[in-house]
């Protein structure tokens, strides 16, 4: 669905009077209100391709009408977000739900909605179709080297079609852990995981990113290979100066001092990124700022 320019500029006009009055009224009572307002124009968020569907729970999908079906309409309702909000300039894709058919014409569509591609992510936390092993242990911690070389061309396979389509980065998240005590060798897992990460990143182009994202629980629940920002940013350490710690403000425990895991990422010039959203107990999900809107600003 596209809007037609005019008709956004007709309804920006009947506005623009009463909004330069504002603008007006903050530049006298603040002299830089100019440059945050710059900061606000620049500022550009990639919407998720897999957060335009309606109705998801952790146990099942009440799907509404209008959800896209395909990356064609992902792409064409993130630039109808682009075109009110000015931004959303750009999409980021999950691989294997969204392979294009045709990087080419995909890149076309993208650019004839104003956006650009963000990063790539990679799948290995679900078994897919005509896969030939299991992930239900594990990915890259996996015990099998043959599971982990799986994962591992998976992700080799998100960086081509990453090239493909113009992006210059990709996340790995991994769902890899244990649900008991003494399921699990942590050590080893550790070292596993690392020596994946370490190919993957070996096969990064020379201005790629690799952004590691971690989550406290869920679907494991004793531990997680990559549980916390500090392990996250022990991997992105061990890999080299591409890659960074990806925060997803709802991939803490409750009460996770977040601010703080974005200063010392920051410090230490590793903070890759945000997956913004809000969450009561976990993972939740919900829209950013509406459990903790101070923590947010």
């Amino acid at each position: 669905m596209k809007i037609d320019k005019t008709h956004i500029q007709k309804h920006n006009d009947k506005l623009y009077s009463a909004h330069q009055k504002k603008v007006k009224q903050l530049a006298n009572e603040f002299p830089n209100v100019n440059r945050a307002i710059k900061k606000l124009v620049d500022f550009q968020i990639a919407i998720p391709s897999w957060a335009l569907g309606t109705g998801g729970t952790r146990f099942g999908r009440f799907s509404g009408g209008g959800e896209p079906r395909n990356l064609e309409e992902k792409i064409g309702d993130v630039g109808l977000l682009h075109s009110l909000n000015k931004s959303s300039g750009a999409i980021s894709v999950h691989i294997p739900w969204d392979i294009p058919t045709s990087a080419q014409k995909i890149k076309k569509l993208a650019t004839e909605n104003g956006l650009t591609f963000d990063a790539v992510n990679s799948n290995t936390f679900q078994d897919q179709p005509n896969q030939n092993f299991s992930y239900k242990f594990g990915s890259l911690q996996h015990v099998n080297a043959t599971v982990r070389q799986q994962a591992i061309d998976h992700n080799l396979e998100v960086i081509k079609h990453g090239k493909a389509l113009g992006s210059k980065s990709i996340t790995v998240w991994l769902s890899d852990g244990s649900c008991f005590p003494g399921q699990l060798n942590f050590r080893k897992a550790f070292q596993r995981t690392l020596e994946g990460l370490k190919e993957i990143y070996a096969a990064l182009p020379r201005d790629w990113k690799m952004f590691v994202e971690y989550k406290a629980f869920e679907p494991n629940f004793y531990s997680m290979t990559v549980g916390d920002w500090g392990q996250s940013y022990l991997y992105a350490s061990k890999l080299g100066p591409k890659a960074f710690t990806l925060v997803d403000l709802g991939h803490h425990l409750p009460n996770a001092n977040i601010e703080q895991i974005v200063s010392l990422l920051l410090m230490e010039e590793k903070l890759g990124g945000f997956h913004f959203n809000d969450s009561k107990y976990g993972d939740d999900d919900l829209t950013v700022g509406s459990i903790n809107p101070y923590q947010l600003f």
